[in-house]
């Protein structure tokens, strides 16, 4: 198993950083479109690939399905992935009972919405236990389970939960990313990815 870091900005070195400290021995992957310094990398355990993130993981062996995918890129990789999985599909236009029922809504372009249970900043080394590091209240239902359960005329709804790796680094396995583009059907669909307190969703078509 491998941690696959796609995107090297500010929060993939803070990725990199804490999964190297907290897993000295473990095997990581860091992808980027931009290339790296050579002083960030420690071969054989860290390894830098430049490329599209979305196009390595693609090609990416059936038999890594276990490595993990740690996704600190600028955009939505989960539908990002599932798009590219599938050529006739793209990017629909976000139904409006949809923003109205998430929480602390902000809408990054037609298809895509990001939201949070927060309202203020969070702090970036913040665990994801049962209560807010912020406010000491218990939290609410988690996001990845209030959207499983969503209900949107017109539209499947495919969430992939992220998992809490380290404070302030998730993902989820290869595996459960390839399973998800593998649901998708023709139609109308909203593609999540949340974890506890905060997510992102697209709205897409299949052909």
């Amino acid at each position: 198993m491998k941690y696959v870091i796609t995107g090297y900005g500010r929060f993939g070195r803070i990725a990199l950083e804490r999964l190297r400290s907290a897993f000295p021995g473990a095997c990581i992957v860091v992808i980027d479109p931009m290339g790296f310094e050579r002083a960030a990398f420690e071969p054989p355990t860290v390894t830098g690939v430049q490329g599209d993130a979305v196009a390595v993981l693609l090609d990416w062996p059936e038999s890594e399905d276990a490595d993990v995918i740690v996704p600190m890129v600028p955009f939505h990789l989960a539908a990002a992935y599932v798009l590219a999985r599938r050529p006739s599909a793209h990017g629909a236009a976000l139904p409006d009972a949809v923003v109205a029922m998430a929480p602390n809504p902000f809408r990054l372009n037609e298809s895509t919405l990001a939201f949070s249970r927060a309202d203020f900043l969070c702090p970036d080394y913040c665990p994801e236990g049962d209560r807010c590091t912020v406010t000491g209240l218990p939290r609410d239902e988690p996001l990845y389970s209030f959207l499983a359960r969503l209900v949107v005329p017109g539209f499947e709804v495919l969430v992939q939960r992220s998992y809490q790796l380290l404070p302030g680094v998730g993902g989820y396995p290869l595996s459960e990313l390839r399973e998800l583009a593998r649901h998708i059907r023709s139609g109308e669909s909203l593609i999540a990815t949340a974890c506890k307190c905060h997510g992102i969703l697209t709205a897409v078509e299949v052909r």
